[in-house]
């Protein structure tokens, strides 16, 4: 059975709407804070967000749907990616001018420690991998959750292993301390 955002009405447009600010949201990123520096994980985490994505799509109606009645999963689906944009717009504003969608430490950048950052290390990974979660959960099927989960999550795992190194390079014991007390993606967990 097709997931209801197939079916038109206030869940395809919630859906599609969600959908929607969060590329457009993205794409201003894109423009607006790529940094000069060569980053090898840049086009791994483009390709694993964009293949994520249609891999979800694809799966959708496919395998097992989610517990619950059909409104169940877009509702649940839309919170989530709207509360993962919150997490990612509240982790880029807290870092201002050192945020970019490249990998890049400058000579003048600083320890961001307060905000999301007080709890763990890339919070805009967390709110990112948030909405591909909720994209899977309003498409329905168990296979679209793990689909649009997997490939982001392993290019941010990969991107993660190259900022870090960069990040304890250029700060430091600074990085060092700070990255002994926050952990990566999840509070208390990883």
């Amino acid at each position: 059975m097709r997931p209801l955002v197939f079916h038109g009405g206030l869940a395809a447009y919630a859906f599609y709407a969600a959908l929607g600010i969060w590329g457009a949201g993205e794409a201003v990123l894109q423009v607006r804070t790529r940094a000069g520096e060569r980053d090898p994980s840049y086009v791994w985490m483009i390709a694993g967000s964009v293949v994520g994505l249609v891999l979800a799509f694809r799966a959708a109606g496919v395998g097992t749907r989610l517990p619950g009645p059909s409104w169940t999963p877009p509702a649940v689906g839309v919170a989530l990616m709207c509360a993962g944009m919150l997490l990612r717009y509240w982790s880029v504003r807290t870092l201002g001018r050192f945020f970019t969608v490249t990998v890049d430490v400058g000579a003048d950048h600083e320890l961001v420690d307060t905000g999301p950052y007080a709890r763990v290390r890339h919070p805009s990974y967390t709110g990112m991998l948030v909405v591909y979660l909720g994209a899977g959960v309003a498409l329905d099927s168990w296979l679209s959750v793990a689909a649009a989960v997997v490939p982001p999550a392993a290019a941010v795992v990969n991107r993660i292993r190259h900022e870090e190194r960069l990040l304890r390079t250029r700060l430091g014991e600074r990085y060092v301390v700070y990255a002994s007390r926050t952990r990566r993606l999840v509070p208390g967990v990883w």
